[in-house]
């Protein structure tokens, strides 16, 4: 009989252990792996894909959403916020040559080939296709704006190297970044908007792809990332590191984008 009295007071006493480990594993869990905020400033076309990985980021470092602010623009638009002081930590672009300005003027560090994409032609869902070979029929031709956005200089450099620049320009409606572009189509306020292959496939259900524009007609499109000297931390480095991580490269890959050429 005391025999099994003592066995029973074992028992009770190693599932008391067991159920405070059980809690401090718990507890240490829950803890935020750190009170560090940082600010990511990124391309408009970047914003499904990194509202995801953002998500799984601060799920699997149990963060607060609000310590991984991003902040989606125009590439040039995001670049001029850079140089005038903005909080950014990390800066993705949609072009090399607004990564480059801030690289030359030794704010950035760790720049890298992120991803790559592919320039298309949108009409809202259902309607006529608008290709280059018809777009001089469009009334309105909706692209983003040239001097800071790059879909926007994309498509003027197609349109230009197929002679049809003079011919579609007054009919041009400027947009402030690829989102707008594709939400003048979705609306049905423009004919035929020129957006990147991923945000075609954002708003798949709103609009159709009419055509890909022929990559022989504008630059590569490749996606640079680099850290903001001035504004780095540890959580800085350790979400660029996820961002360029094979996990990460296969978030982005379902949402249309290529893997960058490695130099």
């Amino acid at each position: 009989m005391r025999r099994h009295w003592l066995m029973g007071v074992v028992m009770v006493g190693m599932l008391a252990l067991a159920g405070c480990g059980g809690q401090q594993s718990a507890n240490t869990s829950i803890a935020p792996s750190t009170n560090e905020t940082i600010t990511v400033s990124a391309a408009a076309s970047m914003q499904g894909a990194l509202e995801e990985l953002k998500a799984d980021y601060v799920k699997q470092h149990n963060l607060k959403p609000e310590q991984v602010n991003i902040v989606y623009a125009g590439s040039g638009t995001l670049r001029q916020q850079i140089e005038e002081g903005a909080p950014s930590s990390i800066f993705i672009s949609a072009n090399k040559k607004n990564m480059d300005q801030l690289n030359e003027k030794g704010l950035m560090d760790k720049i890298r080939p992120f991803v790559a994409n592919t320039l298309v032609m949108i009409v809202p869902k259902g309607k006529e296709a608008v290709t280059l070979d018809n777009i001089t029929n469009a009334k309105r031709v909706a692209i983003g704006t040239i001097e800071t956005v790059p879909a926007g200089k994309y498509a003027k450099d197609s349109l230009t190297k197929a002679n049809l620049w003079d011919a579609v320009e007054p009919n041009v409606v400027f947009a402030k970044d690829v989102k707008a572009v594709g939400a003048y189509i979705a609306e049905g306020a423009a004919d035929v908007g020129f957006v990147y292959k991923t945000d075609a496939l954002a708003l798949k259900d709103k609009v159709d792809i009419s055509a890909i524009v022929d990559a022989k007609l504008h630059g590569p499109i490749e996606y640079p990332i680099g850290i903001v000297k001035k504004n780095q931390n540890k959580l800085t480095e350790d979400f660029y590191a996820f961002l360029t991580s094979k996990e990460a490269s296969e978030v982005l890959a379902k949402w249309g984008f290529a893997e960058p050429v490695r130099q």
